[in-house]
């Protein structure tokens, strides 16, 4: 006769007094045999539902911070994926931006921090007025849970406010935003969210900093931003700041970009004020990347001109070699001076191609600003080089209008002789 074999760790459901719940059902299952096993199912069921509960209390406790996926949101609540055996739920209020509009979606990452593990995992952003315990102020600043509060008090320090209805707290005026406040009567009466930084006292002395909850959501929208800023993409922006050499671009969530001097335009920009002002909304190409999104701290390079139509694509059409057309003296070197002959195309004329005579510098015969006939001598629109010359005009124009001259006689001498053919013609059908 064989010998039963012993269960052995999970398996140990009828060896010796049963240790739990779980184990004595389970081991009454196997001795009842004729049992309703209906019955013994549901409680099973029950049991396991039960222990599922625990265990995902045990996992996540109130305070703990996620970082989730948004599956999808319906209604009042949003639904969280964040590894856990559920997925969590988050009102979707707190998924509004500061004008009321939705500033997830599906698919999008969120962090969020445990409020509660008793029938479902509720996650929350912030810990509002309405739904908060005494206790729930310390646990948000252990675990830098936001916190809403109204402001009720105003002075050159600071902010007073009110959070879970009576508890009074300091928001030093350093940490009411990013940037500077200079007046912060601006925030009375509004309800704002912050973030503990000081929990002293059992709750006496508590300090806020809204800033830095405006600095995460800066961060989490500038990681957005970031994503969409590959090479040759086009972006909007709005001018924080005019430098000699460029102009600072706000792209949103706190990502800036350079917009240098020699990109605002085709034509030559002395300082970026004669194009751009602080306030301006422009239109940027970003120019500088990898091919791929823009991450880190990467310093963005963007361009106003990549968006504008390139006047050096008609150049060879517009001005072959040969062609004599006005200009403007936009510069004087050594060397010799810079002409433009169209908005954004300007060509070099050689000092030794200035003046008959010669000449130690283009000064002598030439100003700023001054308008002179030049004749292109060579253009290349590849490398932007237009060769250009002022003392060749006139032997140019002679010879044009000596070519003129040829080609008009011979289109008179040609229809001399067509017309002589003509007549003879006439003559031989005796018509005339």
């Amino acid at each position: 006769m064989s010998e039963t074999p012993v269960p052995q760790g999970d398996d140990k459901v009828n060896h010796g007094a049963a240790s739990g719940p779980e184990e004595a059902v389970v081991g009454g299952v196997e001795q009842a045999g004729s049992a309703s096993t209906a019955g013994a199912g549901e409680d099973f069921a029950g049991l396991l539902a039960a222990s599922e509960s625990a265990d995902r209390g045990r996992e996540h406790q109130v305070g703990d911070k996620v970082n989730g996926v948004i599956v999808k949101i319906e209604g009042e609540n949003a639904f969280v994926d964040f590894g856990g055996r559920s997925e969590g739920t988050i009102r979707t209020a707190e998924l509004l931006d500061n004008r009321g509009e939705l500033a997830y979606k599906a698919g999008d990452p969120v962090e969020a921090f445990v409020a509660s593990v008793q029938d479902e995992v509720v996650l929350t952003r912030r810990v509002a007025g309405e739904d908060r315990q005494a206790d729930q102020l310390y646990q948000a600043f252990r675990a830098g849970i936001p916190v809403e509060g109204r402001i009720d008090a105003v002075n050159k320090w600071g902010l007073g406010v009110t959070i879970q209805g009576d508890v009074r707290a300091f928001c030093p005026i350093s940490q009411v935003d990013t940037r500077f406040v200079e007046n912060a009567e601006e925030f009375r009466g509004q309800t704002l969210t912050f973030r503990i930084t000081e929990f002293r006292n059992q709750g006496r002395n508590i300090v806020l900093s809204r800033r830095a909850v405006l600095e995460q959501d800066q961060k989490r929208e500038g990681e957005v931003v970031r994503e969409k800023l590959t090479h040759g993409s086009p972006v909007e922006g709005k001018v924080t700041r005019i430098e000699s050499f460029g102009a600072f671009v706000d792209l949103g969530g706190g990502v800036e970009g350079l917009l240098h001097v020699s990109e605002l335009s085709h034509k030559r920009v002395g300082h970026p004020q004669e194009v751009v002002a602080v306030g301006d909304q422009v239109k940027v190409l970003v120019i500088k990347g990898r091919g791929g999104p823009v991450k880190g701290k990467e310093r963005i390079s963007l361009s106003m001109k990549a968006l504008e139509k390139d006047p050096w694509d008609e150049v060879r059409q517009r001005f072959p070699e040969g062609t004599v057309v006005e200009g403007k003296v936009d510069a004087l070197e050594d060397f010799g001076a810079f002409v433009e002959i169209a908005p954004g195309v300007r060509g070099l004329v050689h000092v030794s191609e200035i003046a008959d005579r010669r000449i130690a510098h283009p000064r002598e015969a030439l100003s700023v600003g001054q308008q002179v006939q030049v004749v292109v001598l060579e253009a290349e629109a590849k490398r932007r080089r237009l060769r250009l010359s002022i003392k060749q005009v006139e032997s140019m124009e002679s010879a044009a209008n000596l070519r003129e001259f040829h080609e008009r006689q011979k289109k008179e001498k040609g229809e001399e002789q067509s017309g002589s053919a003509m007549l003879d013609a006439l003559r031989r059908a005796r018509l005339i």
